[in-house]
C-alpha cells in the first residue's frame, strides 16, 4: 500500500535514506525515555510513511530497534532505583505468552474495531492521568502477594496479546495500566516498563525474522539513534515531578488514541474505495 503511494521515497538515495531513520530514531528515544514506552509508536508510522516499508516490515524492524531503544533508556531509572525487578519479571512472563497468542489471534479480529475499541481505552485513560492520580511518590505499591503476582502475570498476558494484535508498543499498556491499577508511581512504571519491553521486543523480532520481515540494518541504524534519544528522554522524564509527569503522559496517550482512530477511519475509507 504505501510503497506505491510514495514511490519517490523508494527511490530516495541512501544518504537520505539514512539521515531520515536517525532522525526517525531519535524521535523514537526521546519518546521511549520520556514516556517508559518502546517507541513503536512512533516508529512504526514512520518507517510506512517516511521511509515506504511495507506494513509487515515495518512491524519486524520496529520491533529490531525497539531492543536498543528500550534497553538504552533503561539505566537511568536502574540507578534512581526506579526500576520494580520483581514485578517486572511477573509482567514479562505473562507478556511473552501473550505476544504468542496474539499473533495468532491477529487475522481472526478485524483491526479497524480493535484500533478503535484501543483509542477508547486510552482516550479513557488519558483523561484519568491529565485529572490526576494519588499515586505514591516510589516504589510499587503495596507488597507483592500471591494475589498480586497473579494479577501482574494476568495483566501482562493482556498487554501481550494487546501488543501483538494491535501493534503498538507495550509502554502504552503497561504504564498507564500499572499506576491506576497497581499503585506504581509514575517513575517506577516507566522504568519497570522499559525493563518488560526488551524481552518482548526481542522475542517479537525473532519470531519475525523467522518470515524475513526484520531488516537488521535498518533496525540497527534506528536504535543507534534512538539509544541517544533515550538517554536524553529518560533524564528529562527523571528530572520532572511525577505529577507533571504522569499528565504529560495523559496528553502523550491523547494523541495517540486519537491517531488510532483516525489511521481505523483512513482504513475504513481505503476498504470502502
Amino acid at each position: 500500500m504505501y510503497p506505491g503511494r510514495y514511490p519517490a521515497l523508494m527511490r530516495a538515495p541512501v544518504g537520505r535514506r539514512s539521515v531520515l531513520a536517525l532522525a526517525l530514531g531519535v524521535v523514537a528515544g526521546l519518546l521511549s525515555g520520556l514516556f517508559g514506552v518502546g517507541g513503536g509508536i512512533v516508529l512504526v508510522p514512520g518507517l510506512t510513511l517516511v521511509l515506504a516499508l511495507a506494513q509487515h516490515r515495518a512491524h519486524a524492524t520496529s520491533l529490531a530497534a525497539i531492543i536498543l531503544v528500550a534497553a538504552s533508556a533503561l539505566p537511568p531509572f536502574v540507578r534512581l532505583r526506579a526500576v520494580a525487578f520483581g514485578p517486572a519479571a511477573a509482567l514479562a512472563a505473562g507478556a511473552l505468552v501473550g505476544a504468542w497468542l496474539g499473533a495468532g489471534l491477529m487475522d481472526r479480529i478485524p483491526g479497524r474495531r480493535l484500533r478503535q475499541g484501543f483509542a477508547l481505552l486510552l482516550l479513557v485513560v488519558a483523561a484519568r492521568l491529565v485529572a490526576g492520580v494519588d499515586a505514591p511518590a516510589g516504589g510499587a505499591g503495596p507488597p507483592p502477594d500471591l494475589v498480586r503476582w497473579g494479577a501482574l502475570a494476568g495483566f501482562g498476558l493482556a498487554t501481550g496479546v494487546l501488543s501483538a494484535v494491535l501493534g503498538v508498543g507495550g509502554g502504552v499498556i503497561l504504564v498507564p495500566g500499572m499506576v491506576l491499577l497497581f499503585g506504581f508511581s509514575q517513575h517506577t512504571a516507566e522504568g519497570t516498563s522499559l525493563l518488560v519491553i526488551v524481552p518482548t521486543a526481542v522475542t517479537g523480532a525473532l519470531r519475525h525474522a523467522r518470515s524475513g520481515y526484520t531488516q537488521w540494518r535498518l533496525a540497527a541504524l534506528l536504535g543507534i539513534a534512538g539509544a541517544a534519544g533515550g538517554q536524553l528522554g529518560s533524564r528529562f522524564a527523571l528530572a520532572l515531578e511525577a505529577a507533571a509527569l504522569q499528565r504529560l503522559f495523559g496528553v502523550f496517550l491523547l494523541a495517540v488514541a486519537l491517531r488510532l482512530l483516525a489511521e481505523s477511519e483512513g482504513k475504513e475509507a481505503v476498504d470502502a474505495a
